[in-house]
């Protein structure tokens, strides 16, 4: 599985790029900063998106990514769980800002299809089996275990404490998580449903409590203003645990 991290951060800038990250070049995982990252061809590689849930950060992109498909004769799948699937349909989707993806060209052949998805029922997408899990957020949210072959991987997406109700679920070797605050935000990362070193780090203990082993972790969905923190604060993290955590950045490449 060869992973793509095509934005790292919640908010962009000209030197950041919102959430988003491509599996083999066909599969997405949130669509924050999906389009800038990649060429028109690139774009046109795409078969299939993952939307963890409807924040505006996770989502925003498949229009100018329907507008660059849009003459293809290509249909993407979209895939989310059925509150991500209403947001989308009703707000983003509705045709009031762009032309209407879910019936153009033709409604046998709209640019983007969208598949509600239920919690806990592993479904087919492309050559993946994906199992959509709850996670904790401010909203709604799903992680999703990603199966390919004997590689396992689980995409939390936004989520905060709470995390670990996930790991009966799920034996992932490799962790694609986020760590938005350092830990002096730590109220701010309960208020807004996201995840501190501090609150990393006990998840993580849970987890190798109940697995008897730690994955290797990727991180993203860094706040800017708080990023040098992060990174200081999980290096701090690794050490302890003896844990390889990866802190993503736009533009990384990284073979699973």
């Amino acid at each position: 599985m060869d992973l793509r991290v095509l934005g790292a951060h919640n908010a962009e800038s000209k030197e950041t790029r919102m959430e988003s990250h491509l599996i083999d070049g066909v599969l997405v995982l949130d669509a924050g900063g999906l389009t800038r990252s990649l060429t028109f061809e690139e774009q046109r590689g795409i078969d299939a998106v993952i939307l963890s849930h409807r924040h505006f950060d996770h989502v925003r992109d498949l229009l100018p990514l329907g507008i660059g498909i849009r003459n293809m004769g290509k249909t993407v799948d979209v895939y989310a769980i059925p509150d991500t699937i209403e947001l989308v349909t009703e707000k983003l989707l509705d045709g009031s800002l762009y032309p209407d993806f879910l019936s153009y060209p033709s409604p046998d052949n709209p640019v983007f299809r969208l598949h509600p998805v239920e919690f806990f029922q592993e479904f087919q997408v492309l050559d993946y089996r994906v199992t959509a899990v709850p996670v904790p957020h401010a909203v709604p949210a799903a992680g999703f275990q990603i199966l390919s072959g004997e590689t396992n991987l689980f995409y939390t997406g936004d989520t905060g404490q709470g995390l670990s109700d996930a790991w009966e679920h799920v034996s992932p070797q490799v962790l694609l998580t986020e760590v938005t605050f350092g830990n002096e935000e730590e109220g701010r990362a309960i208020a807004a449903g996201h995840l501190t070193p501090k609150f990393f780090e006990e998840t993580m203990i849970d987890f190798k409590d109940r697995k008897g082993y730690l994955p290797r972790v990727i991180v993203a969905h860094m706040n800017p203003p708080w990023e040098a923190t992060v990174r200081r604060e999980l290096k701090e993290v690794g050490e302890r645990l003896s844990l390889d955590i990866l802190v993503s950045h736009a533009d990384m490449r990284i073979s699973i």
